[in-house]
């Protein structure tokens, strides 16, 4: 028996990121994993393949992302993994102003690519 899956609208999309932090962590990471291996070793963006983060958002995206994931700045595993909301975060990324309404706001700027992930065309 065929089951339909759900197929999502950036207006979707948009809603959840605004009312879930889990949603805008989960959406850091997946553009970070999006990104060339050259492009998340170097936190910028080098080439235009309309993935991953913009060239304004990659250090920050990046640096988000490595925290979430429990990376260093080799892209190696060594840390646990810390939502944006430990209380180290606003310590850390103190530059950003507040991690998760920073991490919202470039969430939701490309959440034209988090529909085309959430709906398997990514």
């Amino acid at each position: 028996m065929a089951t339909t899956q759900k197929t999502w609208t950036r207006d979707e999309i948009n809603a959840l990121l605004r009312k879930s932090d889990r949603a805008v962590e989960r959406a850091i990471v997946r553009l970070f994993e999006l990104q060339t291996a050259d492009e998340q070793a170097e936190t910028t963006t080098k080439y235009h393949n309309t993935v991953g983060f913009c060239s304004a958002d990659a250090f920050p995206g990046t640096r988000f992302a490595r925290w979430l994931l429990g990376y260093n700045d080799s892209n190696e595993k060594v840390f646990a993994a810390k939502s944006l909301s430990h209380p180290r975060a606003a310590k850390v990324f103190r530059r950003y102003g507040e991690p998760m309404a920073r991490a919202r706001k470039i969430a939701l700027k490309h959440s034209r690519q988090l529909v085309k992930i959430a709906n398997g065309e990514l």
